[in-house]
């Protein structure tokens, strides 16, 4: 039995739903990398925030630069 060409391009076409569940995997996706691109950026901005105010702080020669600066934190404590 030989095919028409019709019913090999309807066979190939995908149909409405299966298009609508891939443009909505496709905009999931896109969504959770520019989350997390958003929340690296606001990530990096406030340690250059710090580093820029250490810098600051240190180019005026201020001896009280350790107010800027938190101490660090032990490896072993979560809290």
């Amino acid at each position: 039995m030989i095919e028409s060409r019709y019913e090999k391009e309807e066979y190939l076409e995908q149909d409405e739903e299966e298009a609508e569940r891939m443009q909505r995997k496709k905009s999931v996706v896109a969504l959770a990398i520019l989350a997390v691109l958003v929340i690296a950026g606001i990530f990096l901005f406030e340690k250059l925030r710090d580093v820029s105010r250490l810098q600051d702080c240190l180019m005026t020669r201020a001896s009280n630069c350790n107010d800027i600066v938190e101490p660090p934190k032990p490896a072993g404590n979560l809290r």
